[in-house]
């Protein structure tokens, strides 16, 4: 049964990203039938056909890949000898994943190759761009859904307060490819739970994603190249300036200071014959402190109970029935019990309970929600391509790791679901118009160069160009899969 489930999940994330991919060449398809342009073939996927039919001249197919997809426009480009075809023009590709399409078009015997019409800067243009704008557009259009409706988000998703602060964390060495344990940076650096991060390098946060995405992908370096972020917090309404010195965590190498979100949670489940119900604790019952101190979040409770003394009592003070309910202290003994962390057997102190987190429906402004994607892109490329930054290639994720994803958010929900769909086509518009061949963006700057000199661009230039990057993008495709697998089955 749990198979099925995960197949049905995996299918559902399927559908989600051919129809991202869909409504991408639909862009394209629509702009050029509108600016009456010449269509060949219209394919989902690429690689060799699986099926299709032909209507009104054009080709539609599903093809073996479905990880991209192209519209066939023979004025678009000259790019019959890229095909292998140096004697006639072919068509260029369109594509919302890698702009690559099988060289599977044979010439018809007999039949003389005719060059097409030539088109306008304006319809390369136009047509270039429609498939960004079709996915700006498709995540408008859900994220105005998620407006109507509404969807749930975890309290401590919302909130730039800290709840936890640890006190280790693991420092990857890449030498031996493994992690040391050390202090942690902000335990270092004197942050404290309750802290509300004002901003971090300079720059204004919206929620603790938004926090930690700048964290991740900070550029800020010391003189001596020690890793830098700069918090501003507000603490006892006193704004402090706090430096904080990352370190790398895990294969990813990722930074990290060793923060949570501040969140509110409730007791769920009770296990038997345990301390929780046998002091009287109930479901429901609202956390607030622990020995007369403020629990901030569901880490900091256990972080205590780890630092806790053998066979000492701690005093557990609750909300009875939830947030409105009145307070009432019990006392108990934690028991320490073995369990399995990942391939190691380690003892913890409990009490009892598994948490269940407050949650509280959003109603997003879909512009909001968009820009706020957009900057999120922003980050990641920056980050990408500054020298500063600890983001690497290996750290993006490819279509077997967006697939994963994509099934994931589909196991929680549709409207997290749909959430994680306007992510993608964001990601993906910003993506395809990024000035590299294959890409719309370097059809568009093609076009450009071609408009400002008064003629096209050598042939052997575009060939040789476009050539290098379809096996630049194969082999950056190959490179993130093989990462994403290593996510997957670590």
């Amino acid at each position: 049964m749990s198979f099925l489930y995960d197949f049905a999940f995996l299918l559902v994330a399927l559908l989600a990203l051919g129809f991202t991919i869909f409504i991408h060449e639909l862009g394209h398809f629509l702009a050029a039938r509108q600016r009456g342009l010449i269509i060949k073939r219209f394919s989902i996927g690429f690689g060799p056909k699986i099926f299709g039919w032909e209507k009104d001249g054009v080709e539609y197919r599903i093809s073996m890949f479905p990880f991209g997809g192209y519209v066939a426009l023979p004025q678009l480009a000259d790019m019959g000898r890229v095909e292998g075809q140096s004697d006639q023009p072919e068509e260029n590709r369109l594509s919302a994943w890698d702009d690559i399409e099988d060289d599977d078009n044979e010439k018809e015997e007999g039949v003389e190759p005719k060059t097409p019409p030539k088109i306008s800067y304006a319809d390369k243009m136009i047509v270039s761009v429609m498939g960004a704008v079709f996915n700006i557009l498709l995540a408008f259009a859900l994220s105005s859904v998620l407006w109507f409706f509404g969807y749930e988000r975890r309290d401590g998703e919302l909130t730039t307060k800290i709840g936890y602060v640890a006190d280790t964390v693991e420092r990857w060495n890449p030498i031996v490819q493994q992690g040391e344990t050390v202090t942690s940076p902000a335990k270092k650096a004197g942050l404290l739970p309750g802290d509300q991060v004002l901003s971090v390098d300079g720059a204004p946060v919206e929620d603790f994603m938004d926090v930690q995405s700048r964290i991740v992908t900070g550029k800020l370096k010391t003189a001596q190249g020690r890793r830098l972020s700069r918090l501003t917090v507000l603490r006892s309404n006193e704004r402090k300036d706090i430096e904080v010195f990352p370190e790398v965590f895990g294969t990813e190498e990722i930074r990290v200071i060793g923060i949570g979100p501040k969140e509110t949670f409730f007791i769920n489940e009770l296990q038997p014959d345990m301390p929780a119900i046998q002091a009287g604790l109930e479901k429901g019952d609202q956390l607030v402190s622990v020995d007369e101190k403020k629990i901030f979040s569901f880490s900091h409770l256990v972080d205590y109970l780890t630092k806790l003394d053998d066979n000492k009592e701690i005093a557990l003070t609750v909300r009875k029935g939830g947030e409105s309910g009145l307070e009432q202290t019990y006392h108990l003994l934690p028991v320490e019990k073995e369990m399995q962390q990942g391939e190691d057997t380690v003892k913890r102190k409990l009490i009892g309970f598994s948490p269940q987190f407050k949650m509280i429906t959003t109603y997003p402004n879909p512009l909001l929600l968009i820009v706020s994607r957009v900057k999120d892109m922003y980050h990641t490329l920056t980050g990408l391509v500054s020298p500063q930054s600890d983001v690497k290639l290996r750290n993006m994720s490819g279509p077997v790791g967006i697939v994963n994803n994509l099934s994931i958010f589909a196991s929680i929900g549709f409207k997290r679901l749909l959430w994680f769909v306007v992510f993608i086509n964001v990601n993906l518009a910003i993506l395809n118009l990024l000035p590299i061949p294959v890409l719309d963006g370097g059809h568009m700057v093609f076009a450009t160069i071609e408009r400002l000199r008064g003629k096209p661009l050598p042939l052997a230039f575009l060939e040789r160009s476009q050539m290098l990057f379809v096996v630049l993008l194969f082999s950056f495709m190959l490179y993130v899969t093989f990462f994403d697998f290593q996510r997957i089955f670590p």
